[in-house]
């Protein structure tokens, strides 16, 4: 990421490339947009990124950037989840604005690279406005989902999401992760060689929502771990919203799931970009299902 910024802030559109994965994809707005590969990136980026002066850009000639902050929040051995904030300039030194991002940056067959990115440009005059309702929002719908799981109610799981397009990475399923645990060898599906993406782009319909089933029953064998079973889940203590626009939030999520008598079993947290689309906050991708610990009695790490 230090190398990202530094060829961004040397309005260097090559060195940009050089630290990314493709597929791309960058929420600007609240729509992800898709670079399929480094030449289609090259010949007609993102407006955000677009420092070479020709074609629509949001870089305005003669600015300059200075980092502010660089954070990493999540990470397993294949993926790590990072904010990242820099101010812009105009060429005569005045405060411009403020960009707060996100970043996924993955492990595909051995190399490491950003893969999927989310910015909130805020002008100066703008800079510190608190958008209260995208924080309530973001932390009730994280609430509802872990009240869905621990209720067995597939109706308020639903409730949760709304139709759109989404962009995800993905690691491997916690069903798996679980179950490699289990059999003593937790390390088993975190794999680089022969990843070639981990970016999930998809149109998500109200019928898919209608199909959801979490298989409650199935669920509860294999989100036990090995210190009980399991009873219920809590949104994790250290959820907040991390950076707010009016239609955009980017958001550290979690969960912990708990035994009946309150024993821990698991700990889980993510990286997510929240949209507000028809009047209604709602997800639209991350990088999310990051365990920091699962199934403590194979000692997970």
């Amino acid at each position: 990421m230090t190398q990202w910024m530094a060829a961004l802030a040397d309005r260097d559109l090559a060195g940009v490339a050089a630290q990314m994965h493709f597929p791309f994809a960058i929420f600007e707005g609240t729509e992800p947009l898709v670079a399929e590969s480094r030449e289609t990136f090259l010949a007609a980026p993102p407006a955000s990124l677009n420092v070479t002066s020709r074609g629509v850009t949001q870089v305005q000639a003669g600015s300059y950037d200075l980092l502010d902050r660089l954070e990493l929040l999540i990470f397993c051995p294949v993926a790590v989840g990072l904010a990242l904030s820099f101010t812009r300039y105009t060429a005569g030194g005045h405060k411009l604005c403020q960009c707060d991002g996100i970043y996924a940056v993955t492990n595909n067959d051995g190399t490491w690279g950003v893969e999927l990115a989310s910015t909130i440009y805020t002008p100066a005059a703008e800079i510190g406005q608190i958008y209260a309702d995208a924080i309530e929002a973001n932390l009730r719908r994280g609430r509802d989902w872990m009240l869905g799981y621990s209720l067995r109610d597939q109706a308020m799981l639903n409730s949760t999401r709304r139709p759109g397009k989404t962009a995800n990475i993905t690691i491997y399923g916690p069903r798996e992760r679980a179950g490699n645990a289990r059999a003593g060898n937790p390390m088993a599906g975190y794999v680089s060689e022969g990843i070639k993406s981990r970016l999930r782009v998809a149109e998500v319909t109200a019928e898919a929502i209608a199909r959801a089933d979490a298989n409650f029953a199935e669920f509860a064998e294999w989100a036990g771990g090995g210190v009980g079973a399991w009873d219920y889940t809590m949104n994790h203590p250290d959820a907040r919203v991390l950076h707010a626009s009016p239609n955009k939030a980017h958001t550290l999520s979690g969960y912990i799931r708990y035994t009946k008598d309150h024993t821990e079993i698991s700990e889980t947290r993510g990286l997510g970009v929240s949209v507000y689309r028809n009047n209604t906050w709602a997800p639209a991708g991350g990088l999310g299902n990051v365990m920091l610990h699962h199934d403590r009695s194979n000692s997970v790490g």
